[in-house]
């Protein structure tokens, strides 16, 4: 059994943060259940060591994030950081420095909080929208995607030292790191397409852009993006479309399409992979339900388990 946590908008019927079980031997998903009710925890993090829950989190008309114990699947807070505002659409916990990430959408800024204080803002350009922000494991360099300046920016000790302007109208949403080699997927939301790029250090260097549509002329925009823990497959998923596209990593980091496979709802804004990347849940916002996959580990490959698994207001997947 594999706990997962779900966060979610509280605009229409979702009460906050939920948990649901993941089922391998019978293949299903179960036991949906409220663990936190606040106002639009839209993204998570979670440290298995401190059995600690990060959270974006409003409060009328402060916003900011949330630090909860989350043990035995229930939830206790320790504290809020909040300041006056929208809340945060990214939050990352970065364990060796013992901070906390956020990226503001609407305020188009990111926040490092520390000792449950703020410890650094930077503030970006005017139409910026900062909308992820975190950390390559193997160099420790921090990235944001700025949505609404079509730059991705590269900091280290939170000193930017190197900057990636993509194509004009691309909306860098989200994106990925190579488990083990220099090279990053860079998801845009606004013209769904994949920018893969090389870290060269103080450079970003363009290697190859690809669509994640089958065809020009759909209306739809980039949800998320994953990779796979042997980084040999990227997905990519497509709302509008509604569906996840599946692709190959070539031998020198270029992506290649295998497949796309219809979500089984409307709207997938996130999605994950277990663990063991044997299975994928998709979170589907507008039709209010989750769906299941089972992962073929060697082409990469999807099969439906189980769709129509209700969950309200989905958009973040995180497995525990």
């Amino acid at each position: 059994m594999t706990k997962i946590l779900l966060g979610t908008y509280t605009r229409r019927i979702s009460e906050g943060i939920y948990e649901i079980t993941l089922d391998e031997n019978n293949q299903e998903l179960k036991d949906l259940n409220l663990v936190v009710k606040t106002q639009n925890p839209t993204y998570l993090d979670f440290d298995e060591e401190s059995k600690t829950l990060f959270s974006v989190y409003q409060e009328n008309d402060k916003a900011g994030i949330a630090v909860y114990h989350f043990e035995d699947d229930k939830a206790e807070l320790e504290y809020t950081r909040i300041n006056e505002g929208v809340q945060p659409c990214y939050v990352s916990y970065h364990k060796n420095e013992g901070s906390i990430y956020e990226a503001n959408y609407h305020a188009g800024s990111i926040t490092v909080t520390r000792d449950k204080k703020e410890d650094r803002v930077i503030e970006y350009a005017k139409g910026s929208h900062a909308h992820f922000i975190d950390f390559d494991p193997k160099t420790d360099d921090v990235f944001v995607c700025d949505l609404g300046l079509d730059t991705v920016r590269k900091y280290r000790l939170m000193n930017e030292i190197a900057t990636y302007k993509t194509a004009d109208g691309m909306g860098p949403r989200h994106l990925v790191f190579h488990p083990t080699e220099p090279y990053i997927y860079i998801f845009g939301e606004l013209n769904n397409t994949i920018d893969v790029v090389r870290d060269e250090d103080f450079d970003l260097v363009h290697v190859q852009t690809i669509n994640t549509l089958p065809e020009e002329g759909i209306k739809s925009s980039g949800g998320a993006i994953r990779i796979s823990n042997d980084g040999k497959f990227v997905y990519a998923s497509n709302r509008g479309h509604d569906s996840i596209a599946v692709f190959k990593v070539n031998d020198d980091y270029t992506l290649e399409l295998v497949e796309h496979i219809p979500t089984e709802g409307e709207h997938p804004r996130d999605f994950n992979l277990t663990p063991d990347n044997k299975f994928m849940v998709v979170a589907n916002m507008i039709t209010d339900n989750l769906s299941l996959f089972a992962r073929d580990v060697e082409t990469g490959k999807l099969t439906l388990l189980q769709k129509d698994v209700h969950a309200p207001e989905p958009v973040c997947v995180l497995f525990l």
